[in-house]
């Protein structure tokens, strides 16, 4: 669930000193810390709005997890989400996640705060549980909000692990109503069948891809013309990691329909992301 910005979001790398390293003393540190922030819902979910070129406002957001260490510093995800994918407490933290995601949602609905989407990361361990799908659909359907107002974000990596059963599970839960998104396209293992061949709403273009195309040419050509395709079949574009004025300008030229990044809008507490909702980026 981590976020393709966390260096630099409040659960950044420079985060929590209590955890030095990945030997296994952090390793059995962290699953206990872990345990009692599931026990005492310690976790934060921080949301980044990401705006809409085309309407020119914010009605979307990713929400991000976000766990204070012992010493009351923010431990980077990158740090706490492998432990608690390799212990299966993700799957927990997952559907916490979920449910608070759902629970605001339908607070700003009641609110009469524009809102079409949040997104959430799915972790492939979370998704390849034997009870995954109705799991999922549960929390969704006992929330009273409409499955299309969720966005499960998935990287290709998670295909890798077992491909049939996945898009198998990934289909499913989309026949209810619920959206994906492709994440980080462009690193890794990016296959340009895995987006024909699945249901997905959304591509993502990771940030990686969006800086290295302000220096190189070959990289601005294939992204714009990737836009482009995807575009045409019908997929979402959003241009993640959008720092810049030059980024900004790039990812409109593309015609990407959303961005995601500090130009914009950088991770935020549930206070303040409701004040974003509906607002327009008048300075852009």
């Amino acid at each position: 669930m981590p976020n393709s910005e966390e260096s630099q979001s409040p659960a950044g790398r420079s985060g929590s000193s209590f955890w030095t390293g990945f030997d296994r003393e952090e390793q059995r540190r962290m699953e206990e810390w872990l345990n009692i922030a599931i026990e005492k819902n310690m976790f934060e979910i921080y949301y980044q709005p990401l705006y809409s070129i085309c309407d020119g406002n914010f009605t979307e957001a990713e929400a991000l997890l976000r766990l204070k260490g012992p010493d009351g510093v923010y431990i980077p995800p990158d740090r706490f989400i492998p432990v608690a994918e390799e212990t299966g407490q993700i799957i927990e933290i997952g559907c916490m996640v979920l449910e608070r995601v759902c629970e605001y949602i339908r607070y700003l609905l009641a609110c009469r705060i524009n809102i079409d989407t949040v997104s959430v990361n799915l972790s492939v361990v979370q998704l390849m549980g034997e009870d995954a799908v109705p799991r999922l659909k549960k929390i969704i359907r006992g929330s009273g909000i409409s499955p299309n107002r969720i966005l499960f974000e998935i990287t290709e990596s998670i295909l890798i692990s077992n491909y049939t059963l996945i898009a198998e599970k990934i289909r499913e839960l989309n026949r209810s109503g619920i959206q994906f998104a492709l994440d980080d396209f462009g690193t890794g293992y990016s296959n340009i069948t895995n987006v024909i061949d699945l249901p997905f709403d959304v591509v993502k273009i990771d940030k990686s891809l969006i800086w290295d195309s302000m220096k190189n040419r070959r990289c601005n050509i294939m992204i714009r013309e990737l836009t482009r395709t995807f575009r045409n079949i019908n997929l979402i574009v959003t241009a993640e990691g959008v720092e810049t004025e030059e980024h900004d300008r790039f990812a409109r030229q593309c015609g990407c329909d959303k961005i995601q990044g500090f130009r914009y809008a950088k991770p935020m507490p549930v206070s303040r992301a409701a004040d974003y909702f509906g607002r327009c980026a008048v300075s852009y």
